[in-house]
């Protein structure tokens, strides 16, 4: 008698993906009540409430699609093991660039308009956030396999679930290790520690909340040493840390994957699911909020991009010992990641050093991140189409089977 056993990783699977959509539907839930109880009391509605309460709808729906194909496999459906893979036609790219174009132009629009920016604008986060991502992966996975579809779904939906909460846990432990090191700092500098603690004083004195006390902060924030501890973190341990925890997905299902062009593809999968997550996270500014979105669509090509570098690397070093090329693909994903984030960084300290009137280089180097920002997007969707290629070539072409003549099979059978 033949007996069964239960699937476990994807009875595992299934049960995080069920959590995890129970969780942000619950967030969710409660941002549109207290949204609802603002509105009853006559009080303004905040955007970001209304914006993550349909956002995060949208990922437990996402959430509870992964569980159910999971769980799928633990039952042993035929459907579960069926391969997948993501191409759209050219059309249908043309008509997800304008549908998405219009959603931030619209959202551009109505974003100041406080009597309906709260109705209209979470309508529109979905499509101005899902579409951009969607068009990057079907160019990334272009006419490659992904895998069977409980993997592929599996893939989506640890990327939404177990990666941002490893790398969340993961990077405050870092922050804490570095915050630590910059105390270590101060007190072995006797006199700068003597200034610091001047300046708490006068903190306690006029209070944290004050003009007075944010006027005495904020030109700290511009000094050489915060910005290279930012950099530090955010270009340096960040980048190095998600590169390698990116694309978990991967690293589990690697020794089960026929080719390295289905760990590229699973890669650019799980990068577009936690730019997804990531985005989402911030998607709640009304004010920023078309910008903000379209400045997106860089980070979610950053993702996709290094992610699916790092899945081919990862089945190329574990099923053909190519070690050697997975930590060259690792080194250049966390450059092209530190870069991303210097450029971010540095604009962001330099419109800082612009609000408080200081002229010195740091504030004109706006125009010089934005170019920076743009040449490497150039190329990070140039090394997407062009890895694509690549993968392709890799793939073994179809067997196709000899055609007999009519006229042979007709003597055979006489």
């Amino acid at each position: 008698m033949k007996t069964s056993q239960t699937h476990l990783p994807s009875l595992l699977s299934s049960l995080l993906f069920s959590l995890g959509a129970l969780l942000v539907f619950s967030t969710g839930l409660l941002m549109g009540f207290t949204a609802l109880f603002s509105l009853a009391q006559g009080k303004g509605i905040e955007i970001q409430q209304t914006i993550l309460f349909v956002a995060f709808g949208f990922e437990a729906i996402i959430l509870v699609l992964a569980a159910f194909f999971s769980f799928q496999k633990t039952l042993e459906k035929p459907s579960a093991d069926r391969e997948t893979s993501f191409t759209l036609h050219p059309w249908q790219m043309i008509l997800i660039v304008i549908a998405a174009s219009l959603s931030i132009l619209v959202g551009s629009w109505v974003s100041g308009i406080e009597t309906v920016n709260w109705l209209v604008l979470p309508i529109l986060t979905i499509p101005a956030v899902v579409l951009p991502l969607g068009a990057l992966l079907a160019l990334g996975t272009r006419n490659l396999p992904l895998a069977t579809r409980w993997q592929s779904w599996s893939v989506l939906g640890l990327g939404m679930t177990l990666i941002p909460f490893i790398l969340l846990i993961v990077e405050i432990v870092i922050a804490i290790i570095l915050f630590f090191g910059v105390i270590a700092y101060i007190v072995a500098q006797p006199e700068l520690a003597y200034r610091l603690q001047g300046l708490s004083q006068q903190l306690l004195i006029l209070g944290p909340q004050s003009e007075a006390a944010r006027e005495l902060l904020s030109p700290l924030l511009t000094k050489p040493g915060v910005i290279v501890t930012a950099l530090l973190y955010t270009a340096l341990f960040v980048p190095a840390v998600e590169e390698l925890f990116k694309p978990l997905g991967v690293w589990l299902l690697a020794h089960k994957l026929d080719s390295p062009a289905q760990g590229f593809a699973l890669g650019a999968l799980s990068g577009a699911s936690y730019a997804l997550i990531e985005t989402i996270g911030v998607s709640g500014q009304g004010g920023e909020w078309a910008t903000l979105l379209f400045t997106r669509i860089g980070t979610g090509l950053l993702h996709i991009t290094t992610s699916a570098l790092m899945g081919a690397a990862i089945v190329f070093a574990l099923r053909q010992q190519r070690y050697l090329r997975l930590l060259g693909t690792y080194v250049l994903a966390v450059t092209l990641h530190g870069l991303w984030n210097t450029s971010a960084i540095l604009y962001t300290f330099s419109s800082l050093a612009k609000i408080l009137g200081q002229t010195d280089r740091l504030s004109t180097i706006q125009p010089i991140t934005m170019i920076a920002m743009s040449l490497l997007a150039t190329g990070l969707f140039a090394i997407l189409l062009i890895s694509n290629h690549q993968m392709r070539k890799t793939l073994a072409p179809p067997l196709i089977e000899p055609v007999i003549p009519s006229s042979d099979i007709d003597q055979s059978l006489s």
